[in-house]
C-alpha cells in the first residue's frame, strides 16, 4: 500500500453555486449557503466560515459561523473572485487540510454555495484510491495520541488485523490478514483495505509501547475513525503497553491499575431510567457500581484507550472501548434487556428451526471436528442449572474472573487458556457469564451444545478473538 500524507481534499458538494437575482438590484451581491457533515449525514454547525478575495492577498477575511444548521450568510460582497473555506475541530480530527472553492460574485445576484466535510466515498477515494472503493475496502483513520494530554505520538505504527475465511477446493481456509500504517509526524494515520461491515482488531505500537488491542466494528459505509491513546499500565508488576491486549489476557485476571479517572451513567435503553447498581469497570482495572441515579466514577484507571465493561442484572453485557484521559467526556451506556436480545434470537432460530437442527445433526454426524452434546445426554446428566455442563467437558471449565462471576474458559492448543466466544440458537452474544444462561436457557429447554477448539470451530461460529466456541441451541 503506497505511503498516505496529508490530506487535502475539496469541501464542496456536488451541487453547483447557484445564482439568484434580487428584484431591483442591490448594494451588493450576497454569498449563503449550508456547511454540511456529509460523514454524519447532517448540518454542521459552529464552523468558521471564511470568504476571501482570491485576487487581493492583502485584503481582509471576512468570518463568520455557521448556526445550528448549518447555514452561513455573507451580505455586501463585492464583484469578484473568492475563495469560500471553513474550519472546524471535525476537519482537524479527521486529518483534513482546509481547501476552499472558488465562487463568483458579480455585486448584485445572491449565490448559494454549499460547503461540505467529504463523504466516505470521497475520502476513500483520495486516500485509497478508486479501486478500493470499487472492491468495498475500508479506511479507518484517527491520531495515536499519548494520554493523558493527548500529544501526538510521531511514527506510532498502526495495525489493523482480521480473520479471512477462503473456500479452497471443497474446503474452507482460515488465515489471519492485516494492513499496517505509519503515523504522521501530528499523529495521524490512514489504514486502507481493512474489511467493510466486518470485525477488526486495531492497535497501535511505538518503540515498546502498544496501545490497547480494540476489538470494532467496521461501517458498512467502509469508513471507520479512531483515535488510539497510549498509556502507563501496570499488569503483573510490570508496564502492559508493551504489546496489545488481547481476549485472552482478559480471562487470565491480569490487572491494570493507574491514576486515570472516568465518570459516566448507565440506563436502560428503552425508556432511558437510570440503572442502579451496574457493574461498571475497565477490563481486568478498577471496578465500581452505578448509583442511585445510574451515575458512576472510576478512579485508578491505566490511562490511555480501554475497555470499558459494563454488566447488569438480566441486561445484556456492553464491551465498549474508551478513552482515559485528561477532561475525558461522561460515558453513557445504554443497556437492552437479556430477554430481548435472545427472544430475538430464538424467533431467529425458530424461522430457520428445521434448517438448524438438520445442520446440527449432520454435524454430529460428523467426527474430529468438535464435541457435541444433545438433549439425551443432557437429560443423563440431568443438570441443576445450564452452566453445570460446562464442569463436566473435557477441555472447558467455569473461571472465575476478579468480581466473581463466571465465565466459560478454554484449553485451546493455539490460543492457550481462554474465554470462549459463545453462542445462542446461531448467535454471537458477548459477554455471557455463566449466571446470564442459567437465566434464560434452562436444561429441559436445550436442544444440544457443541464446543470447538479454535483451529475446527465452523466458519459461522468463528469471532476474532482466537479462541474457540460454544453454541448453545435451545428451544
Amino acid at each position: 500500500m503506497a505511503a498516505v500524507t496529508a490530506v487535502a481534499v475539496a469541501l464542496v458538494t456536488a451541487v453547483p453555486a447557484q445564482v439568484v437575482r434580487l428584484a431591483g438590484g442591490s448594494a451588493g451581491g450576497s454569498v449563503s449557503g449550508v456547511v454540511f457533515d456529509s460523514l454524519a449525514q447532517a448540518p454542521l454547525g459552529g464552523a468558521m466560515v471564511q470568504l476571501v478575495d482570491a485576487d487581493n492577498a492583502d485584503a481582509s477575511v471576512r468570518t463568520m459561523t455557521s448556526d445550528s444548521a448549518g447555514r452561513f450568510l455573507f451580505t455586501a460582497v463585492p464583484r469578484g473572485r473568492y475563495l469560500l473555506g471553513f474550519l472546524h475541530p471535525m476537519l482537524d480530527s479527521l486529518g483534513l487540510e482546509p481547501n476552499p472553492r472558488e465562487v463568483s460574485s458579480d455585486g448584485i445576484a445572491a449565490l448559494r454555495a454549499d460547503i461540505s466535510i467529504p463523504s466516505p466515498t470521497k475520502l476513500r477515494t483520495a486516500l485509497c484510491g478508486a479501486d478500493a472503493v470499487s472492491r468495498g475496502d475500508a479506511l479507518i483513520i484517527g491520531y495515536a495520541r499519548m494520554a493523558p494530554r493527548g500529544a501526538a505520538v510521531d511514527s506510532a505504527a498502526v495495525r489493523a488485523q482480521w480473520i479471512e475465511l477462503t473456500l479452497e477446493r471443497g474446503s474452507i481456509h482460515r488465515s489471519v490478514a492485516h494492513r499496517s500504517a505509519m503515523a504522521q509526524e501530528t499523529g495521524w494515520y490512514a489504514v486502507c483495505g481493512a474489511p467493510s461491515a466486518g470485525t477488526i482488531l486495531l492497535w497501535a505500537s511505538h518503540g515498546a509501547d502498544s496501545t490497547e488491542a480494540l476489538e470494532l466494528e467496521v461501517p458498512a459505509s467502509g469508513f471507520l475513525r479512531r483515535d488510539l491513546y497510549f498509556g502507563t499500565a501496570v499488569v503483573a508488576g510490570q508496564d502492559s503497553a508493551a504489546a496489545p491486549v488481547d481476549s485472552s489476557s482478559r480471562s487470565r485476571g491480569l490487572r491494570r491499575s493507574g491514576d486515570g479517572r472516568l465518570s459516566g451513567i448507565v440506563v436502560s435503553a428503552l425508556g432511558g431510567e437510570p440503572l442502579v447498581g451496574a457493574r461498571v469497570g475497565i477490563v481486568n482495572g478498577p471496578q465500581t457500581r452505578s448509583d442511585a441515579t445510574g451515575r458512576w466514577v472510576l478512579t485508578g484507571a491505566p490511562t490511555g484507550t480501554r475497555m470499558l465493561e459494563v454488566r447488569a442484572v438480566a441486561r445484556f453485557p456492553v464491551l465498549m472501548p474508551v478513552d482515559v484521559v485528561d477532561g475525558a467526556a461522561p460515558v453513557r451506556v445504554a443497556m437492552v434487556t437479556l430477554k430481548a436480545v435472545l427472544d430475538t434470537v430464538r424467533v431467529t432460530a425458530m424461522r430457520g428451526g428445521n434448517l438448524r437442527q438438520q445442520e446440527f445433526a449432520q454435524r454430529r454426524r460428523s467426527s474430529g471436528t468438535g464435541r457435541v452434546i444433545g438433549s439425551e445426554d443432557v437429560q443423563r446428566r440431568n443438570p441443576l442449572v445450564t452452566s453445570d455442563l460446562f464442569r463436566t467437558i473435557p477441555g472447558v471449565w467455569l473461571e472465575r474472573d476478579t468480581s466473581g462471576e463466571e465465565f466459560i474458559g478454554m484449553r485451546d492448543v493455539i490460543a492457550g487458556e481462554c474465554r470462549a466466544s459463545v453462542f445462542v440458537n446461531g448467535m454471537l452474544m458477548r459477554g455471557l457469564s455463566a449466571l446470564d444462561i442459567d437465566g434464560y436457557v434452562r436444561p429441559a429447554d436445550l436442544i444440544g451444545i457443541e464446543v470447538y477448539p479454535a483451529m475446527t470451530v465452523p466458519p459461522q461460529f468463528r469471532e476474532q478473538n482466537g479462541c474457540g466456541s460454544v453454541v448453545i441451541w435451545s428451544r
